[in-house]
């Protein structure tokens, strides 16, 4: 019952986050109020230039045709952070694992892994990105008023947006949020497996010394069909597991893939090299531990 509490308990407190967020933002980082609107630095701040202001309107005139082109801009360029620097996760980890130690198999984290950052990193830059290639093409003054126009916009029109200043509010989500996800998905990239002749050697996270399990300390070897969430409902994710006698146990779910049947070219392999016939068991958390010997 508990545990259906606190599922509840997580589906209200996310809208409830979001919009505090909101309501702290325009808070913490409120649009300036010029002539009767809302609006970014002016442009004695924004390059140090005295002169006129265009008004709204006349911004509005000048930009209104920007809108449809800048948009799919950011979205081309926020797909592209996406795929490009998840491409990027999955080849460093890949010719991390290549380059480690001579191996029959490999196993590498689940892809799924690598796209927190390049998600949340396209959410948070593609704008700034946008409108630094606006400010590379057309200049920093462009850019710079293209921003505050937009504020204005969106002002007008009101919402769970208005009021605030997006372009600082996505600095700062791209720092508090996106980078912490990207260091720390930097630190799995040589999380991978390799299955050798001789034993096989497991490298974690955060770069931490690689672990070897010695074919010849091989103990007993199971496969395993899946596993049990905290309802008691089996989820398929089959794997093969070998507890070794000094106590410690292998298994090839560790890496996060779900399968629903074992390869079984890699069963082969391992029983010949550990001298041991597979047993079979539901869930790894129904094989009792080894003695240690």
């Amino acid at each position: 019952m508990y545990d259906h509490i606190a599922d509840l308990l997580k589906w209200i407190l996310v809208p409830v986050v979001i919009l505090g967020a909101m309501a702290l933002f325009r808070k913490v980082l409120p649009m300036k109020q010029y002539e009767g609107t809302v609006q970014e630095p002016s442009f004695e701040e924004l390059d140090g230039r005295m002169g006129d202001e265009p008004s709204f309107e006349e911004l509005d005139d000048r930009f209104r045709k920007m809108v449809w082109p800048f948009n799919l801009s950011m979205i081309a360029i926020g797909l592209v952070f996406a795929w490009g620097s998840h491409a990027l996760f999955v080849w460093i980890n890949h010719s991390l694992a290549v380059a480690d130690t001579p191996a029959v198999f490999r196993e590498l984290p689940d892809r799924t892994i690598w796209w927190f950052f390049p998600g949340f990193g396209a959410l948070a830059l593609s704008y700034e990105i946008t409108l630094q290639l606006l400010a590379w093409r057309k200049g920093r003054r462009e850019a710079d008023l293209y921003s505050r126009w937009s504020n204005e916009k969106t002002a007008m029109r009101g919402g769970k947006y208005a009021g605030m200043d997006s372009r600082k509010v996505l600095r700062w989500l791209a720092v508090i949020i996106a980078l912490p996800i990207g260091v720390a998905t930097a630190l799995a990239l040589p999380m991978h497996v390799s299955i050798g002749p001789n034993g096989i050697r497991c490298c974690g996270y955060a770069f931490k010394p690689c672990k070897v399990y010695p074919y010849s300390d091989a103990k007993r070897m199971t496969v395993v069909a899946g596993f049990r969430d905290r309802d008691g409902k089996f989820s398929s994710q089959a794997g093969v597991v070998i507890d070794f006698r000094d106590g410690r146990r292998w298994s090839s779910v560790d890496m996060g893939s779900f399968q629903k049947t074992v390869d079984p070219n890699l069963v082969q392999f391992l029983q010949e090299k550990t001298h041991l016939i597979a047993g079979f068991a539901e869930t790894e958390a129904d094989l009792p531990p080894v003695a240690k010997q």
